[in-house]
């Protein structure tokens, strides 16, 4: 009598139907690494508030305050001696001065109460060609509302901060897209071509990793004008970045497509007579997308600490813009930086960006191969 053996297999790793798509597979799958799952929903959050940064942004952040330079952070609170309030609020704060340094000091008023509103009315915004006034929360009575401080010139940490956001995410975006559409073709047509073609392009990636780029990022900015606006700028830094990160990508799908070609179902779709244009469009590229888009949620993280880098030290995204690592530019001063830390804000955001870019990117590789072991 033959004895059967049945192995369970796990619920979760039995197709719903034989017919279910490779991406509802990579889905299924990331679902379960918590913390990618988690930092993807960050990224997401940090989106909306990048795109919507006005919206979240109590105070203009161009708005300068002779009165309120490097007030401390207000914090939000429920409890007063009064008790219990279902309204936050926060305290003021009293200016006095050193009579010996005449530097400003602040001691916080607990007698004075100023109570936060939420979708109320502020300072005008424009967003899409509309002129809006409604923000997330601001003071009651017009007010103003610090929660995260002030800079050396009266302006809102805080709001600076979500505006910067958007411009340091922007920028790395690019920078990526800019690598991955350009390293993807390249290194596609260097694998598929080979021969003398293969020999010619895989040199020119060689040229262009070997470029220093941080001295010739430096070289170009120095003989720039100095009338150059801000945005020229922006859009150099974009291009020359994206122009000389390529290289890398380039490289690591080249060795993808050179592999990918010697498949059977490629060597078929040429006795058939496709054009080369239908394979690699058809055959090649889908198979190496998966991992195209692992290493842009790798590059993401690196250009946004290359900006804050760049930014920091001054020749980055230039005012009247905001970056993360152009906030950071203020607090470069030891004794600027002792005497007021909160300016050191900036910094957990970056933190939280490239965490979870990179928490994120570990989840879709392991991801992006349903069928692997675990």
């Amino acid at each position: 009598m033959q004895s059967e053996i049945i192995l369970e297999q796990d619920p979760r790793e039995r197709p719903k139907s034989s017919d279910e798509r490779y991406l509802a597979l990579v889905w299924r799958r990331f679902k379960r690494n918590k913390l990618a799952l988690v930092s993807m929903w960050l990224i997401l959050a940090m989106l909306i508030l990048a795109i919507f940064a006005s919206f979240f942004a109590p105070q203009d952040p161009a708005q300068r305050s002779n009165e309120d330079v490097y007030l401390p952070p207000q914090g939000i609170h429920f409890f007063s001696e009064e008790g219990f309030s279902l309204r936050p609020f926060v305290y003021t704060y009293e200016t006095t001065f050193d009579p010996e340094t005449f530097e400003a000091k602040y001691a916080l008023n607990t007698d004075k109460k100023v109570y936060l509103q939420f979708f109320s009315e502020g300072w005008e915004y424009n967003f899409l060609g509309m002129t809006l006034k409604t923000h997330l929360f601001s003071a009651q009575d017009n007010q103003r509302v610090y929660l995260l401080g002030t800079d050396g010139m009266g302006r809102d940490e805080l709001s600076r901060i979500f505006h910067g956001m958007g411009v340091t995410l922007l920028m790395a975006g690019l920078i990526t897209t800019i690598c991955v559409v350009v390293g993807s073709l390249v290194g596609i047509t260097s694998g598929y071509l080979g021969g003398k073609a293969d020999l010619w392009i895989q040199r020119v990636v060689e040229l262009m990793l070997a470029f220093p780029e941080l001295p010739l990022y430096l070289s170009v900015i120095a003989i720039l004008p100095k009338t150059v606006s801000p945005q020229t700028t922006f859009v150099l830094f974009v291009l020359l970045l994206g122009c000389l990160k390529w290289a890398q990508l380039a490289r690591e799908v080249r060795g993808k497509a050179l592999v990918l070609r010697e498949m059977d179902y490629v060597k078929s779709a040429i006795a058939a007579g496709a054009s080369d244009g239908r394979i690699v469009v058809h055959h090649i590229l889908p198979n190496v997308l998966s991992h195209v888009i692992v290493v842009a949620t790798g590059m993401i993280p690196t250009f946004i600490l290359t900006e804050s880098f760049l930014s920091f030290l001054g020749v980055g995204v230039q005012p009247p813009m905001i970056s993360l690592g152009l906030l950071l530019n203020a607090a470069r001063d030891y004794q600027v930086l002792g005497s007021y830390p909160w300016l050191l804000a900036p910094v957990g955001f970056i933190l939280v960006s490239v965490l979870v870019f990179n928490a994120a990117g570990d989840g879709l590789r392991d991801a992006v191969d349903p069928y692997s072991g675990r």
